[in-house]
């Protein structure tokens, strides 16, 4: 990802256990540079700022997800609830990876 983006900033701390607006910005900024999951979101999901609740971000990050596995064609072995929660980011970082892929292999997707 960090040929694809310039911001956020992927250290070690935050890819350790990535907050959800990390991740966040990670989608929005993969998506203006290649064009990948453009027209996914739509009106507050489109701000970090006003996906506040549990059920919002579940949904924001099932949809990446599910969009990332279609566009891949495979599973990505993660849980959006685990994800939010701030826990097993191993699989987190593996959606990362497999995000950058499908936004450099598939970025009209």
């Amino acid at each position: 990802l960090g040929a694809i983006i310039r911001r956020p900033k992927l250290t070690p701390a935050l890819l350790q256990k990535p907050p959800f607006r990390f991740l966040h910005d990670i989608v929005t900024e993969t998506t203006k540079a290649t064009g990948f999951a453009d027209g996914l979101y739509e009106g507050d999901e489109l701000q970090s700022a006003k996906i506040k609740d549990k059920d919002s971000k579940l949904n924001y990050l099932t949809k990446i997800i599910k969009c990332v596995e279609i566009a891949t064609g495979s599973t990505i072995q993660i849980r959006p609830g685990k994800v939010v929660a701030g826990l097993e980011p191993e699989n987190t970082n593996a959606f990362l990876q497999m995000l950058a892929t499908a936004a450099t292999t598939c970025p009209d997707s």
